[in-house]
């Protein structure tokens, strides 16, 4: 994504540049993202529901309303369907009857991004790593974040996602560090669920934005056979929830 300058924050962002006509839609769609989340955040009539559904349910809603102004090649759909039942936090389509991102041609049908949103810190100690790894007590599946993405239970039919974290405590940096050291724990031991760890999947530096309290980062992911790419890109919007500092 390009560095531009930031938006005023308030219920009433826009987008801060105007992309080139030859710039593609997943970076001009990042930038969308990135620079309504200031204004979904600041707006008063946004539930207060801390729940990770309910604000997922409540970016989603914002952020198709915002597009049809703002960036009307989109649409976001909330959980939308993956693999073996499962679902995604948020599907963005093309609101093309086509859109061609790379080599794939992606009906209205088809997603050509996702989205999955993590608190930071998780609600519960037994899930605090879920933003990278985590594994369900019931049923024994997985449920972290970067970890779906690599095992190909999430997006395995796109080459970029979005990971959005809503930072309730501590600072980016801190969760930057944090969520470095944990994988870099994963690398040093023998994986149980086909999901192998190493020191690339590593977030890359951190950019903050202290005026609107967002933070980005990027990561590359190798992931297992069967999807459209062997290894997927994840960006990182992270966004400060009140009263926080990057």
């Amino acid at each position: 994504m390009a560095n531009q300058p930031p938006t005023q924050s308030g219920s009433h962002g826009c987008l801060s540049f105007q992309p080139a006509p030859d710039e593609g839609l997943v970076p001009k769609t990042l930038e969308f993202i990135r620079t309504q989340l200031p204004a979904w955040r600041c707006d008063p009539r946004r539930p207060q529901d801390p729940s990770e559904k309910r604000l997922n349910s409540s970016l989603c809603d914002f952020l198709d309303n915002r597009s049809r102004s703002y960036c009307p090649m989109v649409s976001f759909k909330h959980e939308e369907p993956q693999k073996k039942g499962r679902t995604v936090d948020l599907g963005v389509h093309g609101t093309g009857e086509s859109t061609i991102i790379g080599a794939h041609d992606y009906s209205i049908y088809e997603p050509f991004m996702v989205i999955e949103a993590k608190r930071l810190p998780a609600p519960s100690k037994d899930r605090e790593r879920e933003y990278v790894v985590g594994t369900d007590s019931a049923s024994g599946t997985a449920t972290g974040g970067i970890q779906r993405f690599k095992l190909g239970l999430h997006g395995d039919q796109i080459e970029t996602a979005v990971m959005v974290g809503y930072l309730e405590k501590l600072s980016a940096h801190h969760w930057h560090v944090t969520i470095n050291r944990w994988i870099t724990d994963l690398a040093a031991v023998t994986s149980q669920d086909d999901c192998v760890w190493c020191q690339s999947d590593a977030l890359q530096q951190l950019a903050c934005d202290n005026e609107q309290d967002t933070a980005t980062t990027m990561s590359f992911h190798q992931r297992v056979d069967g999807c459209v790419t062997n290894a997927i890109r994840i960006h990182h919007l992270w966004i400060i929830m009140s009263g926080g500092h990057t």
